[in-house]
């Protein structure tokens, strides 16, 4: 069985485009479409092929990008880099968590737009309330979500260890 794994997917210049999960990318490279760039360790045995599971490729036609990487859940270490490892209530730099803009309790998700990073202080003050009623105020507001070329770095970093 095939890992459940992300493979970064370049375009023929080495911008980033989207991700996909390993089966797609053997299956780009195996049609010619693609060349690894980065690989693992891991590899991906059949009868007639021995192949190492890529962490990134670069596709040799140019192509418009089909998928964003916005599409790609947030992260607790995204979240903290987007908002420049600080309160976003009040700048503090100690003891970030991460807080729901509008709390969980209401119905508030765990997306981009909903998260953000928040020192303990403020987060209990904040508590079970929206900003406007917790009469706080966001140093950024609304929360984003990152560009597609920010998530590839983010991601391309965790591959090679940055």
């Amino acid at each position: 069985m095939i890992p459940a794994l992300q493979v970064l997917v370049l375009s023929t210049t080495y911008q980033p485009l989207y991700m996909v999960g390993v089966q797609k990318a053997i299956t780009l490279l195996y049609l010619g479409k693609a060349v690894s760039v980065q690989d693992s360790e891991r590899e991906i045995r059949s009868p007639s092929i021995v192949m190492r599971v890529p962490q990134a490729i670069r596709l040799l036609a140019k192509v418009v990008a089909r998928r964003a990487l916005d599409s790609l859940k947030p992260t607790r270490s995204a979240i903290f880099k987007r908002d420049k490892q600080q309160c976003q209530y009040c700048s503090g730099k100690t003891n970030l968590t991460i807080d729901h803009v509008v709390p969980r309790s209401r119905g508030g998700l765990d997306t981009w737009d909903n998260l953000v990073t928040a020192c303990v202080r403020c987060n209990n003050r904040k508590g079970d309330r929206t900003p406007q009623e917790a009469q706080m105020t966001l140093l950024v507001a609304p929360p984003r979500t990152p560009r597609a070329i920010e998530l590839a770095y983010e991601l391309w970093g965790r591959l090679l260890g940055w």
